[in-house]
Parts: structure tokens; C-alpha cells; sequence
């Protein structure tokens, strides 16, 4: 369940809940939930490398946290925000910028009136696709570090 603790009206920190499956020093790997919202996302390759593998994070806990613990993990808003940026933002620029340089081009060539009206739209699409693969490159070699923020439970399928 993803809860969002506010302060004077600005969201802090996204948690959820997940089982720690590794422990490597102070970090530990915490293996999250899948929701319903999650199957549809285009960030769920951000969260899992791709939309059929469960998501797993990597977070900084205390002592007190092993292998098979229930955590409650936070995830700062500005990761989620660079993500979103990186998975939207940067398709939406390469096709804005193969729209623009298809009117640059059909204005300078001054086709016939549908020839001009596609230009654009064929620039668009073209640019589309380098820009879908460059966030999916960038994406995943985004590394976020989520926070522990306390133990909900013991998990009995998590101990060896």
C-alpha cells in the first residue's frame, strides 16, 4: 500500500512495503509488491528492469534488519520526479523536435499541401523511437537508494 507523508502541503517521500531478500553491508534489497496501477505504468521499468519481473530496490537500513524482515521503505520524491522526466519528458522533446524540424524542412522544401502536413508528422514519429530507446537506456542505468524507515513484520518465507 503506498502511502505519501505530507508536510505543510508538500509530499516528502513515496513507501511502500517489501520483503528484504539480501543483505550487503548497510544496503539491503528489498523486494517490493506489485499493484494493480504497476502493470500499465511505463516507470514499472524503472522499478523492475521490465514489467514481467517483480520490483526490487535497494535501500540503506539499520542493524536491525535481515533477510526475510517485512520493511517499510521511502523513496524520495525527486527520484520518482527524475524518472517520470526521464521516461516522458525525454520522448516527448525528441518528438516536439522532429515535428519542429519536419515544418522546418517542408517549409523550406514547400511541397504540395498534404506532403507538408506529413513532414512534420513523419519527423515526429522518426525521432520518437531514438528518444523512446535513449530513456529506456538512461532508465536503466538509474540506481535510486530507498531508505528503510522501520520493520512491519518477520517473514516466515524469507529465513533459510
Amino acid at each position: 500500500m503506498a502511502l505519501e507523508f505530507i508536510c505543510e502541503g508538500r509530499v516528502l517521500m513515496q513507501t511502500d512495503e517489501g520483503i528484504v531478500v539480501a543483505r550487503d553491508g548497510e544496503f539491503v534489497t528489498v523486494e517490493l509488491q506489485p499493484r494493480e496501477g504497476c502493470v500499465s505504468c511505463s516507470l514499472a521499468q524503472f522499478c523492475s528492469g521490465n514489467k514481467g519481473s517483480v520490483a526490487s530496490l535497494r535501500a540503506t537500513a539499520g542493524t536491525g534488519i535481515g533477510r526475510g524482515d517485512v520493511v517499510e521503505v521511502a523513496l524520495d520524491d525527486s527520484v520518482v520526479l527524475k524518472a517520470s522526466l526521464v521516461m516522458y519528458g525525454l520522448p516527448l522533446a525528441a518528438f516536439l523536435a522532429g515535428v519542429l524540424a519536419g515544418y522546418g524542412l517542408s517549409f523550406l522544401l514547400q511541397p504540395g499541401t498534404a506532403v507538408s502536413i506529413l513532414l512534420p508528422v513523419i519527423g515526429g514519429f522518426l525521432l520518437l523511437i531514438p528518444g523512446i530507446l535513449v530513456s529506456r537506456r538512461m532508465a536503466l542505468h538509474m540506481n535510486p537508494t530507498a531508505r528503510v524507515l522501520h520493520k512491519v513484520a518477520v517473514s516466515e518465507r524469507g529465513q533459510p
